[in-house]
């Protein structure tokens, strides 16, 4: 038996409590004053989601500082180059080790905007089954035989910016998703305004960045339900600030995303939560609302609930920092410690 003790997430803050694990299966959470001696104590979390990824340029070394759309915007963004020029054995190398570190630092699961068309999804699901990946077709017109197979492997598309594909491309995109009951994702306003009204209508599961993004467009987001990754770390290095503040107050649910692996070479999720809380608390936020980002948010954009006692009877899926809740906010405590899958 193994007992866990301390500040133990409770769907929406913290709350002294415990947890009893046997043979790695969760038999108690209860919060209350624990009687057992703990095995640990800490701070206590479901297992954390990085809602946007890219692990496939993690072999790409940056020699320089590049402008967004020199880097990463398709078809010739310096990304795009290394994904054609690269050979596959390399590429797959060195998402696993990439990969790899995402998990040890203390995430469940990441959700991948996987370039490179079938493919590309076919290697990211062969260097990690549970990947979620969001695949992106590769064929210049819309090709249905492209996208039954593409949507075999991959658990939905992520699209890159509206701007980047002919409407009627992207209109053929989300029927099929939609017909499927896969995920829809896309990049909407990291460079540019970009016209919410059409991302709303092909009802995406979420969207990413919006950092261009008025209040305006905030609260269609919020009035539709559709959740926000913010990439705090990505958009500062590309000289930009998410204004995460003004989107809760808007309603929207803020989740967090490490995204490009090039740009995250750490792949630290509570690293990123160190850049996004610098700029919450900057901009007004509180505590509370950077931890639900983090963790309930984060949950939400898979399973709908962060509660651990969910977990009762199941196998855990839960890390623990022997810290406290204030040491792991500012990022200060040691490498949590991984009980899961």
């Amino acid at each position: 038996m193994t007992i866990l003790s301390g500040e133990v997430w409770n769907g929406d803050s913290f709350e002294d409590g415990y947890v009893v694990l046997e043979d790695g299966i969760v038999t108690e959470v209860v919060f209350g004053e624990c009687p057992y001696r703990p095995d640990i104590t800490g701070c206590i979390l479901p297992g954390i989601i990085d809602g946007h990824t890219h692990v496939g340029d993690a072999g790409l070394k940056l020699d320089g500082r590049y402008g967004l759309e020199e880097l990463v915007a398709p078809p010739d963004g310096l990304k795009h180059r290394y994904l054609r020029e690269t050979p596959k054995e390399k590429i797959e190398a060195d998402m696993k080790e990439y990969i790899s570190r995402l998990i040890s630092n203390g995430i469940s699961r990441f959700i991948d905007f996987r370039e490179g068309g079938i493919e590309g999804s076919r290697m990211l699901r062969e260097a990690c089954p549970s990947a979620v990946i969001l695949g992106r077709p590769i064929s210049p017109e819309y090709d249905a035989n492209e996208m039954e197979t593409l949507l075999q492997i991959a658990d939905g598309i992520g699209i890159p910016s509206i701007n980047d594909m002919p409407h009627g491309y992207i209109d053929n995109i989300a029927d099929i998703v939609r017909r499927k009951k896969k995920k829809l994702a896309i990049h909407v306003s990291e460079r540019i305004r970009e016209d919410i009204d059409y991302v709303m209508s092909l009802e995406p599961d979420f969207i990413v960045h919006m950092v261009k993004a008025d209040e305006s467009d905030m609260r269609r987001c919020a009035d539709k339900g559709v959740p926000i990754v913010v990439c705090t770390s990505s958009n500062q290095y590309f000289g930009a600030t998410p204004p995460i503040k003004r989107m809760i107050d808007n309603g929207v649910e803020v989740s967090l995303g490490t995204d490009n692996a090039m740009l995250s070479p750490s792949a630290d999720i509570f690293e990123e939560f160190s850049a996004f809380w610098s700029v919450l608390s900057s901009q007004g936020g509180s505590r509370n609302d950077a931890f639900r980002s983090l963790v309930a948010h984060g949950c939400n954009l898979l399973y709908g609930s962060s509660l651990i006692e969910a977990q009762t009877g199941r196998r855990a899926d839960l890390i623990v920092f022997p810290a406290d809740s204030d040491s792991v906010l500012r990022g200060e405590c040691p490498k949590p410690i991984r009980y899961g899958p």
